[in-house]
């Protein structure tokens, strides 16, 4: 009888938890993505544009019979835009970053994991192997789960002290 009890306990608790483990987007591996960008930078944020948000709601529109799990839909769109880096420190690709870069923001993408820039602020960027993975617009990324990892942390914490 404990048995059956822990166990219906158990899948109720799983039940219950299963909407937010869908959302979990996958741990960062900074490592590994560094390793397969052409380059790699810490960049500071020198302005910003915010982008209007007719074609994101017509998106977020589009995807609402999905029903896909942590889509934000029109609420994503409060946020988002463009943000200019200017090089603070090259991690790697030296020949590569040369000048200011454009990436994409959102404050609120799926899973509300999202990178907000400010002017000053320091972001680490890269400049993927594959083109195919930059915006429209855009000539570097920077993906906003892992500006919260460790590495990615103390490199930023680095460069802060060296250049405040």
């Amino acid at each position: 009888m404990t048995r059956l009890l822990t166990a219906a306990v158990t899948a109720a608790t799983l039940l219950g938890a299963a909407p937010a483990w869908a959302c979990m987007p996958p741990p960062p591996n900074a490592s590994y993505e560094t390793s397969v960008a052409r380059a790699v930078f810490v960049g500071r944020v020198v302005s910003i544009e915010q982008t209007p948000p007719e074609a994101c709601i017509a998106a977020a529109r589009a995807r609402a019979n999905d029903h896909l799990q942590g889509d934000p839909g029109e609420r994503g769109c409060e946020a988002f835009g463009f943000a200019t880096l200017e090089p603070a420190w090259i991690i790697k690709g030296e020949d590569i970053v040369t000048g200011p870069f454009r990436v994409a923001w959102n404050r609120t993408p799926f899973c509300a994991v999202g990178w907000t820039p400010e002017v000053g602020a320091l972001a680490v960027a890269m400049v993927p192997e594959d083109a195919a993975a930059l915006r429209e617009g855009t000539t570097a990324v920077v993906e906003g789960i892992q500006q919260g990892d460790l590495l990615f942390q103390i490199i930023i914490e680095l460069v802060e002290e060296i250049q405040p």
